[in-house]
């Protein structure tokens, strides 16, 4: 498919250089990206990381991932999610890939729930709210159940960057109804 602009049109010549631009400045060491927290009672290999949003009159810039602070694993498939107001993402849990979702409109509550027989927090549940006030990076490592509502007045979303690509011919989730009472939270109240 061939992307065509919108509108063209031709321009007399600029008087302008592109040694006519200032380079940004520097930003300070600790104002790029927080650390990353394994907070006391998050489930076992659940890692948050507050995301800085540098804003300014024109709006904001929030990074979501860099290699800057240190390795990660390879972006290797990026997606958007749409959530209306008040729906319902759960319940689903992945075999090998890391979820590794960015929060930075809207509101959601999120809830994670260890089944793993051999993990140090099985039968831990967690419950995050995160947006726009609390914009964060959450990772999820495999087989934690989780499960994403938008609970903001309006249309909201957020971003996964999963360490795996989706594959439509083995796909690597699992599902469960959200409205499964074996999983002692409802997203009614």
């Amino acid at each position: 498919m061939m992307v065509v602009p919108i509108r063209s049109v031709a321009i007399a010549p600029l008087n302008l250089d592109l040694a006519d631009f200032q380079p940004d400045a520097p930003c300070p060491r600790g104002a790029v990206m927080p650390e990353t927290a394994c907070e006391p009672g998050t489930i076992h290999g659940v890692v948050t990381r507050a995301l800085a949003a540098h804003a300014d009159r024109r709006g904001s810039l929030c990074e979501l991932l860099t290699t800057r602070d240190g390795p990660i694993e390879p972006i290797v498939h990026v997606y958007q999610v749409a959530a209306e107001a008040g729906s319902v993402r759960a319940w689903v849990y992945h075999r090998r890939q890391t979820d590794r979702l960015a929060f930075t409109q809207g509101r959601f509550r999120i809830v994670l729930c260890d089944i793993r027989p051999d993990s140090p927090t099985r039968n831990i549940l967690n419950v995050f709210v995160l947006g726009r006030e609390r914009p964060t990076l959450l990772c999820i490592p495999p087989y934690v159940i989780h499960g994403v509502q938008n609970i903001g007045g309006e249309a909201a979303a957020f971003v996964n960057m999963p360490t795996m690509p989706y594959r439509l011919d083995a796909p690597d989730k699992c599902r469960l109804d959200p409205g499964d009472r074996r999983i002692p939270f409802s997203f009614d109240d």
